[in-house]
């Protein structure tokens, strides 16, 4: 009968032991990790066609000749609202459009705008009939669209940084 409790409280944390159950977590393989991101990732030019972009964010820097530039300032507010809602289109096959959208500058102004665009790395290149303009892409995923345009002329340098969402 001493022998009883001994063999319970053995018998007990032997259920006990028996039952925790440790959890075990699968690790993927990392090949295998790779192979499904490369299954997903749309290229450059795919990002950018993937639908209309907006304007969200627009800031300037500049400098004079043989100055430092000044900090950038955010000129977003200061546009006008027929500005802020255009739709900016790329298709993939190099076709520009600019939808003026719900608000426009002028009634008789056209709703549309084309022209063409050419992405070569870092460069994204949009010419229209009255203009063409070469940015530099600092960023560019699924939502997000950075580029940023530099003019020089006599009295100095301007930098534009334009930042597009879907």
């Amino acid at each position: 009968m001493k022998k009883l409790p001994v063999f319970l409280s053995l018998l007990a944390s032997t259920l006990v032991f028996a039952s925790c159950e440790k959890e075990i977590e699968q690790i993927k393989d990392p090949a295998q990790e790779v192979a499904a991101a490369a299954t997903t990732v749309q290229s450059k030019p795919e990002l950018l066609a993937a639908g209309p972009w907006h304007l969200t964010s627009l800031t300037l820097a500049t400098a004079a000749p043989g100055a430092t530039a000044t900090p950038a300032v955010d000129i977003f507010p200061r546009m006008k609202p027929a500005q802020r809602d255009n739709l900016h289109s790329f298709a993939t096959s190099g076709a520009y459009t600019l939808d003026e959208a719900a608000v426009k500058a002028y009634p008789e102004a056209p709703q549309q705008s084309t022209g063409t665009w050419k992405l070569a790395g870092d460069s994204l290149t949009i010419s229209q009939p009255d203009v063409t303009r070469h940015f530099a892409v600092e960023e560019l995923t699924s939502t997000t669209l950075r580029i940023k345009l530099t003019q020089t002329s006599e009295q100095g340098t301007n930098t534009y940084t334009s930042v597009f969402s879907r």
